[in-house]
C-alpha cells in the first residue's frame, strides 16, 4: 500500500494543543520494510536514515534504534527513539507509523503518555497515514489491553485517542 508522501511537520507551533515547538518528523515514500533492517543486535539509525515499511521516518535529531531485546514496542529517551522490530513487524503499516509518532511524541510533549498518544494520532490523521477505518486496527490491538501505571486501560486509551482524532 502506498501512502502520500506527507510534508511533515517541520517546526511549526501548535500552541493551542501544548504550546511548544513540535518536532520535525518526515515521512515520505519508497525504501527497505522494517524487517529488513534488523539482526539480534541492536541496529542503530542516525537522523534521516530509518525507515517504516519503505516510508522514511524522522524525528528532529532523534537516533532511532532497533533492539529486538527491548520489553516493550518502544520507548523515547532524550535523543533516541528504541523500538522492538519483533513486535513492529508484525503490525500493519498504520500502526507501525503510530507507534513510532508516538515515541517521537514523547520528544515532543514529555512524559504524559495520553498526550503522546493524542499527538501521534493527530499526526496521522493530519498527514493522511491513519485513516479513521484504521481506530480498527487500534481497537483489535489494545483490546485486552489492562493497562499499567502509566497507560490507561486499551478502550480507554482508544476512546482518548478517538476523541484526540475527532478534536479540532
Amino acid at each position: 500500500m502506498r501512502y502520500a508522501a506527507p510534508s511533515l511537520v517541520k517546526g511549526f507551533t501548535m500552541k493551542s494543543l501544548w504550546g511548544r515547538r513540535l518536532a520535525t518528523i518526515a515521512m515520505f515514500v519508497n525504501a527497505v520494510p522494517i524487517e529488513a533492517q534488523y539482526s539480534v543486535q541492536p541496529n542503530i539509525f542516525p537522523p534521516g536514515t530509518f525507515f517504516v515499511d519503505g516510508i522514511p521516518v524522522g524525528c528532529g535529531g532523534v537516533t532511532f534504534v532497533l533492539d529486538p531485546n527491548l520489553n516493550d514496542v518502544g520507548q523515547a529517551a532524550p535523543g533516541i527513539i528504541r523500538l522492538n522490530p519483533n513486535v513492529l513487524g508484525a503490525l500493519p503499516t498504520t500502526l507501525k507509523l503510530f507507534w513510532v509518532s508516538h515515541e517521537c511524541g514523547h520528544h515532543v510533549v514529555g512524559f504524559s503518555e495520553n498526550a503522546a498518544d493524542c499527538w501521534a494520532i493527530r499526526l496521522g490523521r493530519d498527514q493522511g497515514w491513519f485513516p479513521p477505518k484504521a481506530f480498527d486496527e487500534m481497537i483489535a490491538m489494545f483490546r485486552n489491553n489492562p493497562g499499567d501505571f502509566s497507560h490507561a486501560p486499551g478502550p480507554v486509551r482508544v476512546q482518548n485517542m478517538i476523541n484526540c482524532y475527532r478534536a479540532p
